[in-house]
């Protein structure tokens, strides 16, 4: 399939084909299927982040401690993966020095320290 630019907004899940259409972060090139399949990643993610809506209004359940958000994080790191592996060569270095990376499980988030 022919892959041309498209133009991402991890934080509100916009795929974007004109580069001056909205705020952007990150220029991918990528098929159509490669943006079908990103925008099913976010979909997934912005479910994901919805399950997380309770764990944030009981301050009793630490973050590291929630699965809901563990959940989140492994669908951040999957789109952040993806969009590396389809990104511009500065798209791709910028990613590469955020702390969630992981590029043997790009989906898996790392073991976090238990709080006690």
């Amino acid at each position: 399939m022919e892959k041309r630019p498209y133009y991402i907004n991890v934080e509100t899940g916009e795929i974007l084909p004109v580069k001056t259409a909205s705020t952007f972060q990150f220029e991918i090139s990528a098929s159509e299927d490669d943006v079908w399949k990103l925008t099913k990643m976010f979909e997934e993610m912005e479910s994901t982040a919805n399950d997380t809506f309770v764990r944030n209004h009981l301050p009793y359940i630490p973050y590291s401690n929630d699965r809901d958000n563990d959940r989140y994080d492994s669908k951040l790191r999957e789109v952040y993966g993806f969009i590396h592996d389809r990104g511009q060569e500065e798209t791709r270095q910028f990613i590469e020095t955020m702390d969630l990376w992981n590029p043997e499980h790009p989906g898996i988030p790392e073991k976090r320290p238990e709080i006690e």
